[in-house]
């Protein structure tokens, strides 16, 4: 099917209606102002830790016990693995290869799994310490929160998927979960930075 006014489809794109794509890009742009929101919020978060800091003569203050970064370096590499294995699984769909897309999305939602719990299981552990605890808690609970958002809609996706919902051809909610979860990765990698590096 010839379409016009359409450029850069990718592969099996073509095979669309011109409704469907115009849908397919009006969902393209609608995820994109979302995370251009959500970009906002984090960068505040970040803002906020930083002016918070600002007050202190050190940080952690004194007499505050650094956070371990340990655990949580491993389960970010946990989590950029899981983003790797999601975008594997987009490229399997697109190539229309459901087996190794289950695979590969079954990996990236455990791998997301096991990022959630550890962070939780850090974020309840942390003893009260004032604002150190505080501003912790609350950038760790926020990106918590949307991990476990896109962790369901991406649980939603391994079901109908599963159920043999995905094809080459029509693939959005695959390409929708997995941008929202690289989202939430390079999210988590600048909370990283902030809290346990810098």
């Amino acid at each position: 099917m010839a379409q016009t006014g359409y450029r850069n489809l990718e592969g099996d794109e073509r095979e669309l209606s011109r409704e469907e794509l115009q849908a397919l890009r009006n969902n393209r742009t609608g995820v994109a102002i979302f995370q251009y929101s959500w970009i906002m919020a984090f960068v505040c978060l970040i803002v906020v830790n930083l002016q918070i800091r600002s007050n202190f003569a050190a940080w952690p203050p004194e007499g505050v016990a650094p956070l371990n970064p340990v655990l949580p370096a491993l389960v970010t590499v946990a989590i950029i693995a899981s983003s790797v294995f999601a975008r594997n699984a987009l490229q399997a769909i697109k190539g229309d290869d459901r087996a190794a897309f289950l695979r590969r999305w079954r990996i990236a939602l455990g791998l997301g799994a096991v990022f959630a719990a550890v962070m939780i299981v850090e974020l309840l552990a942390l003893p009260e310490s004032g604002q150190y605890s505080a501003v912790f808690r609350v950038m760790t609970a926020f990106h918590v929160t949307h991990a476990l958002a896109i962790g369901y809609i991406m649980f939603r996706v391994e079901r109908y998927g599963a159920g043999g919902g995905y094809d080459a051809v029509r693939h959005w909610g695959v390409e929708a979960a997995a941008k929202l979860w690289y989202f939430v990765t390079i999210a988590w990698l600048l909370f990283f930075v902030v809290l346990y590096v810098i």
